[in-house]
């Protein structure tokens, strides 16, 4: 199931129907590494991920092979089903220039993720944060746009918990 691959964006080639040929041709093409891993299927090429940051490159590499041939379906969160439904929760450490940290803070918290850890020192600050990824998704942007690029995140998987409303995720 790859469970530590708590998300998941499906590649799929425009100028064919048979979407598992291209998705098997494309795995040839790309060499996963232990921040993803490729799912070849029906749909297209699965790209399974650690975190939203480890999408990028084997993304970006599909977008250098196939051009505008290619589409990308939207990051999707990845579901443990079963008798109860469990969603990814996922630490994060964001390090910021202590200016930005009001604007981090206001960020996460209209994300509704709750600040665990607060480090403040001369200049920069460190908080650290744990939440379903589901309410992450977009933030290494967000981020950027609050920070002026200044911002670094770090974000890990830290378990699996029962779902408790809609988790805009993926069963795996």
């Amino acid at each position: 199931m790859d469970f530590e691959m708590p998300i998941e964006q499906t590649a799929q080639r425009l100028d064919t129907r048979f979407q598992l040929g291209f998705a098997n041709q494309a795995r040839t093409l790309l060499r996963e590494s232990d921040e993803f891993v490729l799912r070849p299927a029906h749909v297209g090429l699965r790209v399974l991920a650690r975190n939203e940051e480890a999408l990028e490159a084997p993304v970006e590499t599909l977008r250098d092979l196939y051009g505008e041939k290619l589409r990308l379906l939207p990051p999707r969160v990845r579901l443990m089903e079963g008798v109860q439904v469990r969603e990814p929760i996922m630490h994060v450490r964001i390090t910021v220039p202590e200016r930005f940290r009001m604007a981090i803070k206001d960020a996460m918290r209209a994300r509704r993720i709750g600040l665990e850890e607060e480090y403040l020192r001369t200049s920069w600050c460190v908080l650290r944060y744990e939440g379903p990824l589901a309410r992450l998704l977009g933030l290494s942007a967000e981020l950027a746009m609050r920070s002026g690029s200044t911002a670094q995140a770090r974000v890990a998987l830290s378990h699996y918990a029962l779902v408790i409303g809609d988790p805009g995720g993926a069963a795996a």
